[in-house]
Formats: C-alpha cells, structure tokens, sequence
C-alpha cells in the first residue's frame, strides 16, 4: 500500500505495478481484503499465491495436485538453460514461427539428448510426464509456466516493477528465476524464515536467493530482532525446535499462557482436539482458532458429532451457533495467524534434513495460545 500512495515519496513510490506474492491461496484470500483497504482498490497491486501465479500463467481452470518438487530436479534453475536450447532449436526448424508450450515441453522430452550431454538430466527430461499430465502436477507447474512467459506472456503481468514475496523461504530456485523474469526493474522486498523451510530444494541461505535474482551480494540483510505475532511463552516453546544458537526470543507480546501439552491415547485425538477448540472459543470470544496437523480426519469427525457443520476435505471454516474454527493442513497455515491454535501429533510433521520447518511454522501461528494434543512421543526438543 505504501509503494502505490499518492503521498509516498516519488522516490519510494514504485513506478509501475506491484505484485505481493504468498505461500498459498489462503494466504492470498486472507490478505487481499486489508490491502485493498489500505490502497484503497489501486489498480497498481495484485496479490496472488505461488500457485495462483503459475495456474494464472498456464490459464488453467483447476489447481494442480501432489507435490510440489518430488526431487530436487523438479526445482532447479538448469531447467531453464534446457528449456531455453529447446526453443532455439525448434526457432531454427521452423524459421521462428510462433510456438506454443506443449511443443516446447514435448520438444524437451523427446529430444534430451540434443539439449544437454549430462546423462542424468537427460534421462530426467525424457522421463517427464506427458504435456497433458503435466498441467495437472503442482511439480512441473513453474517449468511449464516458464515455458509459457518465453513464448507468451500474459498481458495482465506486464508492466511489475517491485515484487513482494512473503514466506520467501519457500520459493524454489526455479521459481526465483520465473519471479526475476516477471520483475522489469529489479525491485524487491523478500520477507522469510529460514527456519520455516518447508523443502530440502529451496535455498538454505539468504545469499543463494540474492545470487539467483542477480542482486548484489552486498545487500543488505535485516533481521527482525522482535517477534510481534506470538507471546513469549509460545515463542520459547516453538525456538526449542531449533538449534540452540538459534533460541534467542526477543517477543513483543511479554506476557501469555504457557502452551498446553496433552497427551492421550490414539483414539481419543479427535474428541481431545475438539474439546480443545471449544474451551479456546469460550477464552476468546472474539477471537480467531485454528486446528492445524497433518491428519485431521479424526479431529474433523469429532466436530461434526459435537453439532459442528463443516468439510470433511476443504478448507473451508467450521461452523456452529456463530463461532467458527479452521482446520489446515501444515501446507495451507503458512502465512496466517490466529489468536488460538491446536497443533495435532507433531510427531507426524514432515521434516527436512533433521529440520522441523513445518512444525516450527505451525506452532508460530498463534497470537495468544497454543496447545499441542499428541498420542506419540514427541519430538526431541518439545519433551
């Protein structure tokens, strides 16, 4: 909202349109409305998700499913040096007429040999999935979307000048590549965690992310010495996770309930979860709960035998007598915060190289009060 006000300095205000980019389209539907508020509707901003960009590129009418990079080829920046040669090449064949995605694409499958000697990317090239089946993998969604910004961009991208990034840890080098294409004056704001990575094929470092969008290493890097979304007491629960040098917690919010730890017995989650919820919807009736874990079918059985009406699949809010509570996966809670979170079996929380991204992010998204219901042990750090 500051980059597009008509009192912010002509030197700060950006010159073109500004797109803010978050983890997930939860994140993307949770923020527009504030800004727009803010901006007051400005033509200048647009606010989509990771996956929106790539689904809005592509012009694909359903989100792409499964992972999002299986392997670390999926992710990595070389695909755009081959996808690049496959479209010299088909140029030259056709005396550069006008080419289309699949083309390319299936130019890369067929033809790996011709477009790099390294037999292990070449092998990976000819094993990918047909043009068809591939529009509806999340894992080959950035490749493909790359192929489409070479041959045609979208005219409604035109024109960005600053790119904001949220949850930046996130972005694979693949997509930092699509982003700094996409970005026609090198402008940005990046904001991240890398505590919260999620995946073991995105940048482990600040400087990683500098040298794929070709920013100078000298830049500089500022930490945010004061946490303002969670309490002390959450935030010295969740920083266990983390390695000790790591720990420090310098929170806003100074006072706070101490997490609450539970444990049970397998079959009794659901109703521990949904007992849970209810007695934080009555301490902040005016506040926001979450239930957040890998596996929340139990949870989701629970509400709906307590009176609560909801999907057993989406994630849409549970409903009942006028309160509501969300219940996300790890994947969706990125990027959002609620005054009161439930985090379900920790212990089943994906980890990447011995590091508890998804878990640490999950534990964070409380403004108020966390607790944790778990029937396994947890991990080493929360004991």
């Amino acid at each position: 909202a500051y980059l597009v006000n008509e009192e912010t300095p002509a030197e700060d205000r950006a010159a073109g349109n500004v797109l803010l980019i978050g983890p997930t389209d939860g994140y993307s539907k949770h923020v527009l409305g504030v800004i727009n508020r803010l901006a007051s509707n400005s033509a200048q901003l647009r606010v989509l998700s990771l996956p929106e960009l790539w689904q809005h590129i592509l012009e694909l009418k359903y989100p792409p499913k499964g992972e999002i990079s299986p392997t670390a080829q999926d992710a990595d920046w070389k695909l755009v040096r081959f996808l690049r040669s496959a479209i010299r090449q088909i140029r030259t064949a056709n005396g550069g007429a006008a080419m289309s995605v699949e083309q390319v694409y299936e130019y890369m499958r067929a033809n790996s040999a011709s477009i790099t000697s390294d037999p292990e990317w070449s092998t990976y090239l000819s094993a990918l999935p047909a043009y068809r089946h591939a529009l509806t993998l999340r894992a080959h969604s950035p490749l493909l979307a790359y192929i489409q910004w070479e041959v045609s961009p979208p005219v409604d991208l035109g024109g960005i000048t600053h790119i904001i990034i949220d949850e930046a840890q996130d972005v694979t080098p693949l997509g930092w590549l699509l982003l700094d294409e996409i970005n026609i004056e090198d402008r940005w704001t990046v904001l991240g965690d890398l505590n919260q990575r999620r995946s073991d094929h995105t940048p482990a470092n600040w400087p990683e992310i500098l040298d794929l969008i070709a920013i100078e290493e000298d830049t500089p890097i500022f930490e945010l010495a004061i946490g303002y979304r969670s309490t002390r007491p959450i935030l010295e629960f969740a920083t266990r996770l983390l390695p000790a040098s790591q720990r420090t917690v310098n929170a806003f919010q100074q006072q706070g309930p101490t997490p609450v730890v539970e444990k049970v017995r397998p079959a009794e989650v659901g109703d521990s979860v949904a007992a849970q919820v209810e007695r934080l919807l009555t301490a902040y009736p005016s506040g926001t709960v979450a239930v957040i874990g890998p596996d929340t079918a139990a949870v989701r059985r629970s509400l709906r035998s307590r009176g609560w009406v909801g999907s057993m699949h989406d994630l849409s809010p549970w409903e009942r007598d006028g309160r509501e509570v969300t219940v996300l996966d790890p994947d969706s809670a990125r990027g959002i915060e609620f005054d009161a979170v439930v985090v379900v079996e920790p212990a089943n929380f994906k980890q990447n190289r011995g590091h508890h991204g998804p878990l640490y992010t999950a534990l964070t998204r409380p403004n108020r009060e966390l607790v944790v219901v778990h029937s396994k042990a947890l991990p080493v750090g929360l004991r």
